[in-house]
């Protein structure tokens, strides 16, 4: 095999064989190492390619895209295959042995799922029973709930199939021996190319197929992959390809600003470094302009107090009168202004030490009512126990 030998002008196949040899070596011994320690035989592992992206697509799509390979991941001869229709589910029994179609093991109609599937144990069960499923395409939006997240947590998600085709075998078998991908939320997408039990060559010719089919798939195409891997489920990722890290075109950081942000770079569009004729008019006209001093605390505070209005003071029924109150706090025995007028001072009180002590000891009503005779009566509540006090 010769080393320029490329796949879609990029990859090497001289790269793709010996990354293929490597994870094949590997996963094989070690699958004799779990064989002589565990009493039951390891599933089966699958060799996945990694695509990592440039870009993060825009829009998440539920639908997996069809990816034909040369050697199926599944036998039907070995592994059960599901088809779930419309009901009445009879009806599409009868059309598969119409068409002599026998590698579809079982069928399931939406109103069993509903019914006799609808425990997480049944549903549980038919997962493990069948190695893919098939559903018909009219049903696809309603399956997510029906069967719930184990199927998309396991990669068995339903593969859209039409039933309507006159060569509904043709569409089946298609479906059958095709890989899928799902497009994920981020920049890293696995998809699965073959398993352990194929031999490194059908690996490679599965390889050769998938890679020109995906990078269709991917927007922009070769410009938006980075990097491409294959790996196992639980091995280490080998690399095959991966794109230049400089600005050069197909780099890294190839990619202008427009083209990520989405910016045209027409006049008057964009987000342009030079400045229009009507942006420089109004930077010179706003330099130009004297600034306004800002104002300060003390007189941003008195000028609030000027534009309060007056406060109202109770008077007679339809004559209300407004007066305004002034509170000023001077020397530390007044007690306030009101009204322009000091209050006066508060007249000192001596007190021997013997009327302390009784006041003291006295009880806390006779305190209270000691203390609403010597200050005044001020609430509904004082002015009753006032009242009392004053009889």
């Amino acid at each position: 095999m010769a080393q320029t030998e490329l796949i879609d002008e990029r990859v090497s196949v001289n790269q793709c064989k010996l990354a293929v040899d490597a994870l094949y070596a590997h996963e094989t011994q070690k699958g004799k190492e779990l064989e002589e320690t565990e009493l039951l035989p390891r599933k089966e592992p699958n060799i996945w390619l990694n695509v990592t992206v440039k870009k993060i697509p825009s829009g998440l799509k539920f639908k997996p895209i069809k990816i034909p390979i040369v050697h199926p991941l599944i036998d039907p001869r070995t592994t059960s295959i599901c088809l779930i229709t419309k009901d009445p589910q009879r009806e599409y029994k009868d059309l598969l042995e119409t068409h002599n179609i026998k590698f579809i093991s079982r069928v399931v109609g939406i109103e069993k799922l509903k019914g006799k599937f609808k425990p997480y144990e049944a549903r549980r069960a038919l997962l493990k029973e069948n190695g893919l499923f098939l559903a018909d395409e009219r049903i696809v939006p309603l399956l997510p709930k029906l069967l719930g997240v184990k199927w998309f947590e396991a990669k068995k998600q339903p593969i859209p199939v039409c039933l309507k085709r006159k060569d509904l075998k043709g569409e089946l078998e298609r479906a059958v021996s095709s890989t899928y991908m799902n497009q994920n939320r981020g920049t890293c997408t696995s998809v699965k190319i073959a398993t352990l039990s194929q031999t490194p060559k059908q690996i490679l010719e599965n390889l050769k197929v998938v890679l020109p089919a995906i990078t269709k798939h991917v927007v922009n195409g070769w410009d938006n992959v980075q990097a491409l891997h294959i790996k196992t489920n639980s091995s280490v990722s080998l690399p095959i390809w991966s794109c230049t890290l400089d600005e050069a075109e197909g780099g890294r950081w190839s990619t202008t600003e427009e083209e990520w942000t989405g910016f045209g770079t027409e006049a008057g569009q964009g987000n342009s470094d030079t400045p229009s004729e009507l942006e420089t008019d109004d930077i010179s006209a706003a330099k130009s302009e004297p600034k306004v001093r800002g104002k300060g605390k003390k007189r941003a505070q008195e000028e609030e107090q000027s534009e309060t209005p007056k406060k109202k003071v109770k008077g007679v029924k339809g004559q209300p009168t407004t007066e305004p109150q002034t509170f000023s706090t001077t020397a530390a025995g007044n007690i306030g202004q009101k009204n322009g007028k000091p209050a006066g001072k508060v007249p000192a009180v001596s007190v021997t030490k013997e009327e302390l002590k009784q006041k003291r000891s006295g009880t806390p009503g006779e305190k209270k009512k000691s203390k609403i005779s010597a200050v005044g009566v001020k609430s509904s509540k004082d002015r009753i126990l006032g009242k009392k006090v004053a009889q």
